[in-house]
């Protein structure tokens, strides 16, 4: 019984979300191209997409098998449409009008009109690929009814705003009569789910705030929404003041921007027009900027040819990272029981470890261009120094046995990773506050931890740690 109502809760499921789906579909490809697709030919690509799904989900296949496996499926499932819109008097598994349509001379709007609808192909088995992988559980389906019932509303919206605005009449009549399946659809499977899967039998436990939250944020956009229609013209003219602006600092900044890129990627070359002074046959721009001495000459085409080989093998580095993250993710295993275990996600490290130098980087940024103005900055930009140099702080670690640590491992910055702790502790304790030549300390000490000097000491403790953690792990 139970395999039974799991059959049939998937299938009330589906049913659910091909109704707004397509609404939208049919919608958007009746607004564009005038013609739309069948609600059959939907179904049956959402259905494909599903059970192709199913069918190479939890065998242990590798990540590009089951990419080209989808790519397959969805180009079907593209001719499948494209034969019901373009080519319905031929047979379909007549391959005279596949050679018809390779053959056939097409303007550039054709071409538009076919790439439109493979997008909308796409986002039809990209939807039936995610209902394939998603619990059909109770919460999990109010949560679909919700945004199914939003798409109907947005929806509408949009027809009466192209009706009224734009004097734009969609003859798409069966979009919005699948709201009423739709609602029905979604009755029949939210009961299912309480009555024989043993749901939550009040309604959503627990959300009282996340109900009161949501209601905020709809008075609000409703709010600001009424503002901003209200207040157009006013919105439109400060607009058209602010391009205006705009246009007058870019006429003022971009001959200085045009001069700095112009020397750090012509070099010497800086200027293209050869003076009215310089004598004849002789170009003044291809001059160096240092023509007084030879050494000087020779030193800024050892820097520039320096920062052109720096620039060359970082990217070159870049693009090798990315082609082997690429690769080793393609050809990993999937997960051969979908229910216990998961594919390992080889991106989402990197992509962490990414944003993290990023916001180390804004941060170092930050402290050259404002400097820094208190001593708990400090304390984060040691924090970070620690943990690049294989020291992270614990959670329990109170800033001064962080500096204890420190000290313990770097014995010749004892003075300076002391001065920023005791500069904290004045700042946070201290009833007269942190003065300036404390801080003016603090921050000469911090540019002495960042000192190159110190570099190697930090590379073998974080290499130090890493070995360590490494065998905890094993011998766990």
């Amino acid at each position: 019984m139970k395999v039974k109502n799991s059959a049939l809760l998937s299938l009330i499921t589906g049913a659910m979300e091909i109704c707004w789906i397509y609404s939208w579909v049919s919608f958007t490809m009746t607004a564009v191209l005038g013609n739309t697709i069948s609600l059959l030919e939907t179904a049956a690509a959402f259905s494909f997409a599903i059970v192709l799904t199913n069918v190479s989900t939890g065998h242990g296949w590798r990540v590009v098998t089951l990419i080209i496996t989808h790519i397959l499926g969805c180009s079907l499932a593209v001719a499948y449409v494209l034969h019901g819109i373009f080519y319905p008097s031929y047979p379909i598994f007549n391959t005279h009008w596949i050679s018809l349509f390779f053959t056939v001379a097409r303007e550039p709007m054709d071409w538009v009109h076919h790439i439109f609808i493979l997008i909308c192909v796409g986002l039809i088995w990209l939807a039936g690929t995610a209902f394939a992988k998603r619990r059909k559980t109770y919460s999990v389906i109010c949560a679909r009814f919700d945004i199914g019932l939003a798409a109907f509303f947005i929806l509408l919206l949009a027809k009466l705003t192209l009706r009224v605005k734009g004097g734009i009449n969609v003859d798409d009549s069966l979009s919005s009569a699948l709201i009423y399946p739709f609602l029905l659809l979604s009755i029949i499977a939210i009961g299912i789910t309480r009555v024989g899967h043993g749901g939550v039998r009040r309604f959503l436990p627990g959300r009282g705030g996340s109900g009161i939250l949501m209601s905020t944020v709809s008075v609000v956009i409703l709010i600001v929404s009424t503002s901003v229609f209200l207040l157009l013209p006013v919105l439109t003219q400060v607009a058209d003041t602010g391009q205006r602006v705009l246009k007058g600092l870019a006429l003022w900044i971009l001959p200085v921007v045009s001069s700095v890129v112009r020397f750090m990627f012509m070099g010497g070359q800086v200027r293209s027009d050869p003076s009215s002074g310089s004598p004849p046959g002789k170009d003044f721009g291809s001059e160096s900027l240092f023509a007084d001495s030879w050494w000087m000459e020779l030193l800024e085409v050892i820097l520039r040819k320096g920062i052109e080989i720096i620039a060359i093998m970082f990217f070159a580095f870049t693009i090798a990272i990315l082609i082997y993250l690429i690769m080793r993710w393609l050809f990993s295993r999937t997960a051969i029981n979908s229910e216990t275990a998961r594919n390992k996600n080889h991106f989402l490290p990197w992509y962490k470890r990414l944003w993290q130098f990023l916001r180390s980087l804004w941060k170092a940024v930050l402290g050259v261009a404002q400097g820094y103005k208190r001593a708990s900055e400090l304390f984060s930009v040691l924090t970070e120094w620690g943990r690049r140099s294989g020291l992270p702080r614990l959670m329990t670690d109170t800033p001064f046995e962080f500096g204890i640590k420190l000290c313990g491992q770097f014995p010749k910055l004892k003075m300076e990773i002391e001065t920023i702790i005791n500069a904290l502790t004045i700042e946070i304790y201290g009833k007269e506050g942190l003065k300036s030549e404390q801080l003016a300390s603090a921050v000469n000490a911090w540019y002495t931890l960042r000192s190159p000097v110190y570099w190697p000491r930090r590379l073998k403790m974080r290499i130090i740690s890493k070995i360590h953690s490494r065998q905890g792990i094993h011998n766990l």
